[in-house]
């Protein structure tokens, strides 16, 4: 048997190219700015619990606090988003689904609804599910930047 492709298998066009291309640097710049929002809210939110503290260097402690928790839960975030992308919740969704249709539209059997959840897994697997990689590299930069801060933080303190 031959090893060559037929067309269009194994291929990628330009325009497939250009598009992963964009779809990643949106998905950093989207991942970006809710780790950034994130680090903004914790920082906020540790400075009013920490406000009575004299504490040393305060702003070098918020910092490291929120980028490396926010580096955290945006690592959380990737792994739920991953696990979600291979089928894990396929079944919750489902469920949910269903309590819904059952309880605002009784005649969802009308519809284009699965009748089963086999059907519904069938039409799940055909879809293309992606994790966003980018929220990965992200987050393990902030997370990375966080230990390094707590890490000066703690040799000014010492």
């Amino acid at each position: 048997m031959s090893k060559i492709p037929l067309a269009g298998e194994g291929f990628r066009t330009e325009d497939e190219t250009t598009k992963n291309k964009a779809r990643f640097w949106k998905n950093a710049i989207i991942s970006l700015i809710a780790l950034s929002i994130t680090a903004g809210i914790i920082a906020v939110i540790e400075y009013f619990a920490l406000s009575g503290n004299d504490a040393f260097n305060l702003p070098l402690r918020l910092a490291g606090d929120a980028i490396g928790l926010s580096g955290i839960l945006g690592f959380s975030a990737f792994v739920l988003g991953y696990v979600s992308s291979k089928g894990a919740f396929d079944l919750v969704s489902y469920s949910v689904k269903l309590v819904f249709l059952n309880v605002f539209r009784p005649k969802y059997r009308q519809e284009n609804f699965p009748r089963t959840f086999y059907e519904y897994k069938v039409l799940k697997d055909h879809e293309k599910r992606r994790a966003t990689f980018p929220l990965l590299w992200l987050s393990l930069i902030f997370l990375a930047v966080g230990i390094i801060l707590i890490a000066i933080y703690m040799n000014q303190i010492h």
